[in-house]
């Protein structure tokens, strides 16, 4: 049975697919067999492998290749990791989603206005946690630009609500959109720095997960 780590946020534009494309990009370099799922109605990462051509050799599993979340559990058996992308809004199958996840990864935009949409989110992970205490969530901050301090207000701010907040950021940088274009993630691009934010929080994941299994 895989590990699945599902992305949520009910607000678009928070490097929600990026993130996804990078983590799958550093799991895989990692050595593990990884697939990637899109069941976002826009199909954003769908499209853009095939558009851009790097979709060979892509664990790619699209909304329309199963029927239900059994069945799409049956098709991913094999695999040791499993990333889902996600709408940005809040939805009956999102839920579904949540049912059969080990880790829901917030990604969340350091500005007043994510950090309100995000509280939603937190919400609907909680109400599942409930149900299903094994479930795992964290929030890490994407889009950062340095200098600005956003983040460690925001920060305090969204600590209140008891999920924890990854240590890892994700900065703004042209290397996550230039890397698209040529290949699936930064860890086959020269910007160090991405790859370095990558890797840090494929580790924190890791982390995280391990101590939530040990317990």
């Amino acid at each position: 049975m895989p590990l699945i780590i599902t992305l949520a946020h009910q607000k678009g534009g928070v490097g929600k697919s990026t993130l996804a494309i990078n983590l799958y990009g550093y799991f895989s370099k990692a050595g593990y067999k990884v697939a990637i799922i899109d069941i976002d109605p826009q199909g954003s990462i769908t499209a853009l492998l095939k558009t851009f051509g790097a979709r060979d050799g892509v664990a790619l599993f699209e909304r329309g290749s199963f029927k239900t979340f059994e069945e799409l559990e049956a098709q991913v058996s094999d695999y040791e990791i499993v990333i889902i992308d996600t709408p940005p809004y809040l939805s009956k199958e999102l839920q579904q989603v949540l049912a059969i996840s080990h880790l829901v990864l917030i990604p969340c935009k350091a500005s007043p206005f994510d950090a309100l949409a995000v509280v939603q989110t937190i919400g609907l992970v909680q109400e599942e946690q409930k149900r299903n205490p094994a479930l795992t969530a964290a929030i890490v901050f994407t889009m950062t630009i340095s200098g600005t301090g956003f983040a460690g207000q925001i920060r305090e701010h969204l600590i209140q609500h008891g999920i924890p907040i990854l240590q890892t950021e994700i900065a703004n940088r042209v290397a996550y959109a230039r890397s698209l274009l040529f290949s699936t993630s930064v860890m086959e691009d020269d910007n160090t720095k991405a790859k370095d934010e990558i890797e840090r929080l494929g580790i924190e994941i890791i982390a995280l997960l391990d101590k939530s299994f040990s317990q």
